[in-house]
């Protein structure tokens, strides 16, 4: 048995021990709560860092936010919706894209290399190098052998070899080709391209095939149409193709005129008839009908345009009063080969000649007035509503030899 002085050293002992653990357990809790204090400041100073980094400075604040536009696809480009155009007649009024500055690629494509030619060859080679130049621009042989024809029968010998006074005969001769094909005329906006019916709607029947713009250029003059205060209606006539109707509903939304797309009809005869009767009947300015993106070369899906532009005649004898092809201006001899073809088969009244600022093929709307003398109606150099213009043979000559 322990003693009493046994006993309390053992106590002393025991609350030594006890006061020492609590010590050094107040001693790490103490050091884990600096440590997360200290934690908590520098969470704090960095968050504020984070903070100022992302507040724009004065020349870095946000961009506006562009307006959702329609590319040469149809597709809607941008995060923002525009589902209606009513500030069209606002955004038609823009500035305009400069004509001169649209076709460069085309000017350095045809003059610039005659100029060059001028610059470094005898002037005993000039005709037959300005005759090749003229072949491989686009122009088509029958615009080639007339520009030759200028060249040779009013210059003289001494004259063939300055280069201005080619240039001005060159001029002079595509000029008077313009007027042979009735395209001298600039107009006032897009109404004044159209031969609207003198009672009930006018109808517009759009051929072209796939890829030359046909989708958007319907949009376009949808758009500019609208704008001008017209009741349009659009016939999604091209029943083969998925991707048409749905191309063709974003513009109309956009411009806010009525699509014609009855589900479940596939005839595209049926459609532009039933167009034309519903245009007709409840009191449309215009209707316009797409058309299936052909290929020229296929004579039984020409057969079935035919018949698409017979069927509407049931309805208005007139209709269409206008038939117009849609080019692409890229495709050079490729898209005169495609006005011939539709034009045996259509009688067409006009063309419009997309991408122009992006081509140095440009010189095909010369061709195209000389061996059709159809008139060109409409041009595309951009990708706005209004960069669908009307066509003047003046301003686009001037351009080309400025």
């Amino acid at each position: 048995m322990m003693s009493p002085g046994h006993a309390q050293q053992m106590e002393i002992l025991v609350g030594a021990i006890v006061l020492i653990f609590a010590v050094i357990v107040g001693a790490l809790i103490m050091g884990m709560m600096k440590n997360a204090k200290k934690r908590e400041q520098l969470r704090a100073q960095e968050l504020s860092h984070e903070a100022k980094r992302e507040m724009p400075t004065t020349s870095e604040q946000p961009e506006e936010l562009p307006l959702a536009h329609i590319d040469s696809t149809g597709n809607v480009v941008s995060d923002l919706s525009v589902p209606d155009l009513h500030d069209a007649a606002v955004v038609i009024e823009e500035k305009a894209v400069d004509l001169a500055v649209a076709l460069k690629k085309t000017e350095e494509n045809l003059f610039g290399r005659i100029r060059s030619l001028f610059k470094t060859e005898t002037s005993n080679k000039h005709l037959e190098e300005i005759e090749e130049i003229l072949y491989t621009s686009d122009l088509g042989p029958a615009t080639v052998q007339r520009l030759m024809g200028a060249i040779e029968d009013k210059l003289s010998k001494k004259e063939r070899a300055d280069y201005d006074t080619v240039r001005e005969a060159l001029k002079e001769e595509i000029k008077n080709i313009f007027q042979g094909s009735h395209s001298t005329s600039a107009g006032t906006g897009i109404l004044s391209k159209i031969q609207f019916a003198a009672e009930g709607p006018t109808v517009l029947m759009i051929v072209g095939v796939n890829g030359a713009g046909k989708t958007t250029s319907i949009g376009k003059i949808s758009a500019q149409l609208a704008a001008e205060g017209k009741k349009v209606l659009v016939a999604a006539g091209d029943t083969f193709r998925a991707a048409a109707g749905g191309q063709l509903k974003v513009w109309t939304d956009r411009a806010q005129v009525e699509i014609f797309s009855p589900e479940g009809v596939t005839d595209p005869s049926a459609v532009a008839f039933d167009a034309v009767a519903k245009g007709k009947g409840q009191g449309y300015d215009v209707v316009i009908v797409d058309t299936a993106g052909r290929l020229h070369t296929q004579a039984n899906l020409m057969e079935e345009i035919k018949k698409m532009k017979r069927v509407m005649s049931k309805v208005i004898p007139e209709a269409p009063h206008e038939t117009l092809i849609v080019l692409d201006a890229n495709s050079g001899q490729n898209a005169l080969m495609q006005a011939k073809e539709f034009h045996n088969a259509l009688t067409l009244t006009g063309a419009v000649l997309t991408k122009m600022d992006g081509t140095a093929k440009g010189g095909v709307a010369v061709g195209l007035a000389q061996e059709l003398h159809i008139p060109i109606k409409l041009i595309g150099v951009g990708e706005r509503i209004q960069d669908l213009r009307t066509f003047s043979s003046q301003e686009f000559v001037n351009s080309l030899f400025q």
